[in-house]
């Protein structure tokens, strides 16, 4: 299975147009969004661009999406995983979004729930906006500011994969044990990553 993946699209509707210009070269069976699809609503952006990516769309939101934003997601055609699961061509998904309720700003959630809620699918497939401690989690000055429970839950749970978003300074993938975790950067800015779970291949890519 192939995966686009894309986070902190923050608004940008044009970032749709280039889902379906990769989607005609690299033809994936799936579009994961890690969160911040808008930039403090409003819920109809989001709407708009989710019902514009050219194939199946599984999302969580991020701390710049108000609540209404998940009732935006919900009556679109895309799969919201905030605190649920699906099953996908074999794989099961399951999602966090928003940030630990340390950060206090926009869709929070506390380190425990998303530690009891992720920990349950393992060898799972996490879609998660705020990155686990210390994976993909630097801003500048070197601090880490990952969740704790997320964290936890991937020491627990041992997923394949694990998409997250929200720092926009720490692009990029690594492989850790059995886990490949990618940050595909800001899409806003023309980012992305492509993942290959049969081959157990990154490629990210730039507009």
């Amino acid at each position: 299975m192939k995966i686009l993946a894309l986070a902190d699209i923050h608004g940008r509707e044009d970032v749709s147009y280039m889902a379906q210009e990769l989607y005609g070269m690299h033809d994936f069976d799936l579009v994961v969004i890690a969160g911040d699809i808008t930039n403090f609503g409003p819920a109809f952006v989001a709407e708009h661009i989710l019902n514009s990516m050219p194939t199946t769309v599984m999302a969580v939101p991020g701390n710049c999406d108000p609540s209404d934003v998940l009732n935006a997601m919900d009556s679109s055609g895309v799969i919201n995983l905030h605190f649920r699961s699906r099953n996908f061509l074999g794989y099961t998904f399951a999602g966090v979004g928003g940030v630990n309720s340390g950060f206090n700003m926009g869709i929070t959630f506390l380190d425990e729930d998303a530690q009891k809620f992720l920990s349950g699918f393992k060898n799972g497939i996490f879609v998660v906006h705020q990155p686990p401690y210390g994976i993909l989690d630097r801003v500048s000055g070197g601090r880490h500011i990952g969740s704790y429970g997320i964290k936890k839950a991937v020491e627990l749970a041992n997923p394949e994969l694990v998409v997250s978003g929200h720092v926009h300074e720490d692009r990029g993938y690594v492989k850790f044990r059995d886990t490949i975790f990618v940050n595909p950067g800001p899409a806003r800015e023309g980012y992305a990553a492509l993942i290959d779970l049969n081959r157990k291949t990154v490629n990210m890519l730039e507009r």
